[in-house]
C-alpha cells in the first residue's frame, strides 16, 4: 500500500468561469476545449459534430447518440442452428435478444450548457427526464471525458428496454473492431464472422457484442478510434465506423436460465419504486494509425489503478513538524520503464515481500514499447538488501520452477515439425538482480530482505 500526503490550504486567487445556454433560435457552432482537443456542437441541438487535435492535426467528423434494443419477448420463434427446431427465447438476465433498435430523442426544450474553466471545460446536457451526461475536456489531456447517468428505464409500455450509446464517424473499418480479454490483449472481431468455423448469422446484434473491461477501438487506414471504460460492459462495432456501449438494462420478461424473474430491480422509498440508476464514465479518443496504443495502455493504468485519497484534520502545524513531509520509496533517480507497472507489492511476513510486475503492451501493437523491458531491483529498493529471490506462479502459490514439472505436454497434431517459442524473460541473476519483461508478460516474486538496512 502506498501513501502520499498533501496540505491544503486557502487560496485567495479568483477562478474565472463564464458559461453558455443553449436557445432553440441559436444555429452557431460551439467550439469546446481549452488543450489541443476541439469538439464543436451545433448551437440549438447541442449536437456533437466535429473532433479536432490541434497537435497531431486529427480533424475528423464525430457524433454521439443514444438508443435502445428493445427486448424480444419470446413470442417469436427462431431456428437454432444447432438441430433446426424453432426455439422461443424471450430476452433476460442472461439473454440478449434485441426486436429493433429505437433513438432516443431529446424531449422538449433542449438543455445544454458550456461551461468554460482555465483548466477544463464541461458540456452538460439532459437528453431526456432519464438521460444525463457531463462531457469534460481537460487542458492538459487529449482525450473526452464522458460521465453519463442513466436514470429509471421506463417500461409502463410492458417492453423492456437495453440503453446504448453510439459513438459514429466516418472511418471505413471494413467490418473490422478490437476488443479487450479481460483487460490485457486485444481481439480482433470481425462482424459476423469467426475464424474457425463458417458462422450462420442468426443474431446480427447479439452476435457481434462482446464483454469489454478496457476498452474497444477501430480504425481504418489513416486514423484510431478508441473508447475506455470505467466498468465492465458490453460493446460492438454493427456498422463501420462507429462504436457502441450497452450501458443499462431493464427488462420484464425472464429467460428461463434460472434466475425466475425479470432483470426488473427497483429502489423503494415510502410508497414509489423506480428503476436502478446506473452512473459511470467512458473516455474517448482518435490518434493517428499506428498511436493509440500509447494511450489505451498509459491512460487504462490511471482509470484502473488510480490513486485512493483519503483526508484527515490537522491541529496547527503539530502533525508537519512531527513526521516526515516527503519520502521515496525508489532511487529518485530511477523510474520504471513506460511499458511496465508494478501490479502488486505486499508486505508477507518475516521480512519478505510479494512483488508482481506486468508488461503493457502486445507484440507489435507499439512500435517503440513493445519490446522487451527490464526492471532493476536494487533501485525499486534502494535501502533494502536483498538476500533471495524466488519466482513463483501467477497466483504466488508454488514456485515457478516446480510448477513447470508438473506442466502437462500437449502433442499438437503438425507441431511436431517445428516448435514455436514464446518470448518470455530470462531467470533473475543472483547479482545484478535485473528482471526481463516480454510484452504481456507478468512475472510475481517473493523477495527476501536482510533484516539489516543499507545506507548510502
Amino acid at each position: 500500500m502506498f501513501f502520499l500526503c498533501y496540505f491544503l490550504a486557502a487560496a485567495s486567487a479568483s477562478v474565472r468561469q463564464t458559461f453558455y445556454r443553449s436557445e432553440r433560435s441559436q444555429n452557431k457552432t460551439i467550439e469546446v476545449g481549452p488543450g489541443n482537443l476541439k469538439l464543436n456542437y451545433s448551437g440549438n441541438e447541442g449536437k456533437l459534430t466535429n473532433y479536432a487535435n490541434i497537435r497531431n492535426s486529427i480533424k475528423a467528423f464525430l457524433e454521439q447518440s443514444y438508443s435502445f434494443y428493445s427486448a424480444n419477448d419470446g413470442t417469436e420463434p427462431f431456428i437454432s442452428p444447432t438441430d433446426g427446431t424453432e426455439v422461443f427465447q424471450p430476452s433476460g438476465a442472461y439473454i440478449f435478444r434485441p426486436n429493433g433498435t429505437h433513438p432516443i430523442k431529446s424531449e422538449g426544450q433542449v438543455s445544454f450548457t458550456v461551461l468554460r474553466g482555465s483548466l477544463l471545460d464541461e458540456v452538460h446536457h439532459r437528453i431526456n427526464s432519464w438521460i444525463y451526461q457531463i462531457t469534460r475536456l481537460y487542458r492538459d489531456k487529449e482525450h473526452a471525458e464522458v460521465e453519463f447517468i442513466v436514470g429509471s428505464i421506463p417500461i409502463d409500455d410492458m417492453i423492456g428496454k437495453e440503453v446504448v450509446t453510439r459513438i459514429t464517424t466516418t472511418m471505413k473499418s471494413n467490418k473490422t473492431f478490437y476488443t479487450d480479454s479481460n483487460g490485457r490483449d486485444f481481439i480482433k472481431r470481425i462482424r459476423d464472422y469467426r475464424s474457425d468455423w463458417d458462422l450462420e448469422v442468426n443474431q446480427p446484434v447479439a452476435g457481434n457484442y462482446y464483454p469489454i473491461n478496457l476498452g474497444i477501438y477501430t480504425k481504418d487506414n489513416r486514423t484510431e478510434l478508441s473508447v475506455l471504460v470505467d466498468r465492465p460492459v458490453g460493446g460492438s462495432s454493427i456498422v463501420d465506423g462507429q462504436l457502441e456501449l450497452m450501458l443499462h438494462r431493464r427488462l420484464v420478461t425472464e429467460d428461463d436460465k434460472g434466475v425466475r424473474e425479470g432483470l426488473n430491480e427497483t429502489v423503494c422509498v415510502v410508497d414509489k419504486c423506480e428503476g436502478l440508476t446506473i452512473q459511470g464514465k467512458y473516455y474517448l479518443r482518435i490518434d493517428p494509425l499506428g498511436e493509440g496504443a500509447k494511450w489505451r495502455r498509459s491512460y487504462g493504468q490511471e482509470i484502473y489503478s488510480p490513486l485512493l485519497l483519503a483526508f484527515s484534520e490537522q491541529d496547527g502545524d503539530n502533525w508537519a513538524n512531527s513526521h516526515l513531509p516527503s519520502f521515496s520509496g525508489m532511487d529518485p533517480s530511477y523510474m520504471l520503464p513506460d511499458n511496465i507497472a508494478m501490479i502488486t507489492l505486499q508486505e508477507l511476513d518475516e521480512g519478505k515481500v510479494l512483488l508482481r510486475l506486468a508488461h503493457l503492451y502486445e507484440i507489435g501493437e507499439d512500435k517503440d514499447l513493445s519490446v522487451m523491458a527490464s526492471v532493476e531491483l536494487k533501485k525499486v529498493f534502494p535501502e533494502k538488501k536483498i538476500i533471495k529471490i524466488t519466482e513463483m506462479s501467477l497466483s504466488a502459490n508454488q514456485e515457478k520452477a516446480e510448477m513447470e514439472k508438473k506442466r502437462l505436454v500437449w502433442k499438437v497434431e503438425g507441431s511436431a515439425e517445428k516448435k514455436s517459442r514464446v518470448l518470455r524473460g530470462g531467470p533473475v541473476h543472483p547479482e545484478k538482480l535485473v528482471v526481463e519483461l516480454a510484452p504481456m508478460e507478468i512475472r510475481t516474486f517473493i523477495i527476501n530482505f536482510s533484516r539489516k538496512q543499507v545506507h548510502h
